[in-house]
């Protein structure tokens, strides 16, 4: 219960913003109200007369917020009317005249509550003026009147006719009326959502003791729906199925089980979806959401990569304009190094505006079933401990890889820098297979992985799982089952991610892994099969007339390389063998640095261990630098 608590906490401190439409962001609801999508649009005056309607365009603004009961908020089949706008068999009085669909129970239930709230004490001008205005019965007539609704040839309403892709006869509609020569869409009304919320609340209803406020307070047992988004009918809390085995054995009644009140349920509900709406991560059927609960701030989205966990946080930094550096003397520096140091000044500025009373919540939710949503991982903790662990994930855990920066999808600019790999690039890598042009893996195994890398990126003790990384290393040594980019990029350098996260957990850097591993056996063999596969390219190099590189072969080491990485010692004898025909082609500089690596490499090897033994993970991190060692070597030489 303690997310439920915290979330309607969440919602009292941004209760001045509930219905209200800012910069086009999610609407928080008020209470008592929920959303659907319109298809028809009604405008009356404020004396009930009809004077237009129109079919709403699809994809335009179609969102509408209405007030609901609980019975309505949560109806799958029964007569259970929203208080103002709904469907037309509940609307219309003359629709049974134009379908010959008996629906005048809707209809007479509909108008019957519509009544009570008219004549209360907490109507409304509009209210009364759509109260008005169906007890005619002639809304059906009036929209076909106006092309709103098409008949058939023989003057009846069907579904021959579809808008937003279903029949005209299951139309949502809203309503605008006319005051003073100024039309009130009554869907954006603040006052109408009080007085409804005011009026809503009056109701009797049997209080008890809310096991999530531990306040005594009219509680409810039907929760909202739509949480991920506006067509989502899975629920958190439900106990519908009194046959079943739902709670029987363990419970006599529901209530048992679990009694959460009204108003902190609706308060819970709208906020979680608000916040999911707002800054949350839906992917996968899962939704993933991490805010400040006590006040309005944005967090770093930790289901992003370290760089573009900042995009829509107040960081003092320009994502879209970054131009290569230029200093006194018209040089240019390396745009790489340059965007890490002015990105790591300002990440450190905005984790300086984090306060010591900050309260930060993250929270994931599920699939169970079709209408079933689970959390599977809640937690609390205080803002500069959150702040402190995600600064160590992401100065632990990263790795020079090529991504994407920039906020607008089409302006966005590639980078090679170092970042931490997001968690779904770290499950794809470990379970991906290329298809097409990039990683793929069954959905429900990537949500099982994110949730299991949630702990490593909130709390400062917990490791990545080794089995994880483990995974990991073994597609990364399959280097001919995917393009190399997607291999080097997406595979190669998250993995050696990972393994720096688990090896820096001591005292040891990975700037020093080649140093601080010079006896270690799988280290060694990653560094000479570096070299194997660095003198191949160099002898592969062919330039076309234009100086650019040509399409090039497939190396040894890349084709032998899982072999390799079970049975080292066998596998390099047949990889050298191989190259003996590139060594031709190499210039007398290049062939005497590849034999002196080589003979250093193996020098280190005849005292560690040069057997069939099957290489650890490491040395994928020791094939890595090992190339880049060798890469600058050249580089150098070459300036």
């Amino acid at each position: 219960m303690a997310w439920l608590k915290t979330l309607a906490e969440t919602y009292d401190v941004y209760s001045d913003l509930a219905g209200k439409e800012i910069n086009g962001q999610a609407v928080l609801l008020p209470i008592s109200h929920s959303t659907f999508n319109a298809q028809i649009e009604v405008t009356i005056d404020q004396d009930g007369n009809f004077r237009n309607a129109r079919k709403l365009e699809k994809g335009s603004d179609v969102v509408t917020i209405i007030p609901v009961t609980e019975d309505s908020a949560a109806r799958s089949s029964g007569i259970a009317p929203h208080p103002l706008c709904d469907k037309l068999c509940y609307i219309a009085g003359d629709y049974t005249s134009y379908t010959g669909d008996d629906k005048e129970d809707y209809y007479e239930a509909y108008i019957e509550q519509l009544r009570k709230w008219a004549e209360s004490e907490h109507t409304h001008p509009m209210v009364q003026a759509i109260y008005r205005y169906l007890g005619k019965k002639t809304l059906i007539r009036d929209l076909m009147d106006s092309k709103a609704l098409e008949p058939d040839g023989a003057g009846r309403l069907t579904d021959h006719v579809k808008i937003h892709g279903q029949g005209q006869t299951g139309a949502n509609v809203r309503f605008i009326v006319w005051g003073c020569g100024i039309p009130y869409e009554v869907w954006k009304n603040q006052e109408l959502y009080w007085r409804y919320s005011e009026y809503y609340r009056q109701r009797s209803g049997d209080k008890k003791l809310c096991y999530a406020s531990g306040e005594i307070e009219s509680c409810s047992d039907k929760h909202p729906s739509k949480i991920r988004n506006s067509a989502d009918k899975a629920k958190l809390i439900s106990g519908n199925d009194e046959s079943g085995f739902t709670y029987r054995g363990r419970f006599t009644s529901k209530e048992q089980a679990v009694c959460v009140g009204y108003d902190t349920s609706q308060k819970a509900h709208n906020a979680l979806r608000w916040l999911l709406q707002k800054q949350g991560y839906t992917r996968d059927e899962s939704a993933i959401v991490c805010w400040i609960v006590n006040r309005d701030m944005r967090l770093p989205d930790i289901m992003k990569d370290s760089v573009n966990a900042y995009n829509d946080v107040d960081l003092d930094f320009d994502f879209d304009n970054l131009d290569e550096p230029v200093d006194a003397g018209g040089n240019r520096h390396d745009t790489g190094k340059y965007f890490a140091e002015q990105f790591n000044l300002a990440v450190n500025g905005y984790a300086g505006k984090i306060k010591t009373d900050d309260r930060v919540a993250i929270i994931s939710l599920d699939a169970a079933t079709t209408g079933r949503l689970s959390v599977v991982y809640y937690d609390e903790m205080g803002g500069r401990q959150y702040m402190d662990a995600i600064l160590n994930w992401q100065q632990h855990c990263k790795w020079l890889r090529n991504i994407r920066i920039g906020r607008a999808e089409e302006g966005r600019k590639r980078i090679t820098c170092e970042c931490t790999p997001s968690p779904r690039d770290m499950a794809l890598a470990a379970f991906g297979v290329q298809r097409t042009d990039r990683l793929e893996a069954d959905s429900k195994l990537i949500r099982a992985t994110v949730k299991r890398l949630f702990p490593c990126i909130t709390r400062q003790d917990a490791e990545i799982p080794p089995d994880l990384i483990r995974a990991a290393a073994q597609r990364a040594s399959m280097p001919q089952t995917m393009d190399e980019f997607i291999w080097y990029n997406d595979v190669l350098c998250v993995v050696c991610a990972m393994i720096r996260f688990h090896y820096e957990r001591g005292s040891k850097i990975m700037e020093h892994f080649l140093e601080d591993n010079g006896k270690d056996r799988s280290v060694l063999f990653g560094r000479l099969l570096a070299v194997y596969d660095y003198m191949e390219q160099r002898a592969l190099f062919e330039y076309d007339e234009n100086g650019k590189v040509r399409e090039m072969r497939t190396t040894n080491a890349k084709r032998y390389w899982n072999a390799y990485s079970n049975r080292p010692a066998r596998t390099s004898k047949t990889i050298r063998q191989n190259l003996l025909a590139y060594e031709k082609k190499l210039n007398g500089y290049e062939l005497m640095k590849f034999e002196e690596w080589m003979g250093e490499i193996m020098t280190c090897l005849a005292e560690s261990g040069y057997d069939n033994t099957a290489l650890s993970e490491m040395y994928l991190p020791g094939y890595y630098q090992q190339m880049e060692y060798m890469k600058k070597a050249f580089q150098k030489k070459e300036q």
